[in-house]
């Protein structure tokens, strides 16, 4: 039977649901900001996946503030049962439980949120730190990897309009110059826009190869 590939998104779930299982919670969820500043959920695991999707927070909540400018834990002792995530994990009552909030970090910032829950307030979860960070680290990797996928699905294609389609253009009019269709060339002339044509030819066939040849990463 013919293996399907996984695709980002279900790899980022399957962590997810990973995370959430090894740390005994019923929820987890990797918080990310998008292309307008908005943090939304990138995956989910043991909440509704329909409010998930839709839910959208503001990057100036300061719990989500301490956690991404400060790159600290956080432990959701003040979170109402009123706030936008408790409503998106489904929990009507938030009385002696938490919910803990990791730091996604890459190389140079914090990409986003991890946040496992609900924990019973007396149970003791920062101790375990390092633990908590390498999950934070894991989504950290895999969405890195997913936005080079992204960005090298929509290099290809832009290096086949914004370049190729050019140089043709350009490579076809030179040789209709050249074929006299515009009136003889000669001398000096003639001999600079066959040197155009040719380094356009060479162009074309590079990109040509490059484009038959380039593979994309695996999903």
């Amino acid at each position: 039977m013919e293996e399907t590939a996984l695709s980002f998104e279900q790899i980022l779930n399957a962590t997810v649901r990973l995370l959430r299982t090894t740390w005994q919670a019923s929820a987890c969820l990797f918080l990310q900001a998008d292309d307008d500043g908005q943090i939304r959920v990138r995956a989910s695991d043991g909440v509704d996946a329909a409010v998930a999707k839709s839910l959208a927070l503001k990057p100036n909540d300061p719990l989500l503030t301490q956690c991404m400018t400060k790159n600290e834990i956080v432990e959701s002792k003040a979170l109402s049962a009123k706030d936008n995530l408790a409503r998106a994990l489904g929990m009507n009552s938030l009385k002696g439980m938490k919910y803990v909030l990791v730091p996604v970090s890459g190389q140079a910032r914090v990409l986003g949120v991890l946040v496992l829950g609900p924990f019973p307030k007396d149970r003791e979860i920062m101790s375990r730190e390092s633990e908590l960070r390498s999950a934070g680290a894991l989504c950290a990797v895999l969405s890195a990897h997913w936005r080079l996928y992204e960005w090298i699905s929509n290099f290809l294609p832009q290096v086949n309009h914004e370049l190729r389609t050019p140089l043709t253009a350009i490579q076809g009019s030179i040789g209709m110059v050249l074929g006299g269709v515009f009136g003889q060339v000669g001398g000096e002339v003639k001999a600079m826009l066959e040197m155009a044509h040719k380094g356009c030819e060479r162009t074309v066939r590079a990109i040509e190869d490059y484009l038959t040849n380039q593979e994309l990463p695996k999903k």
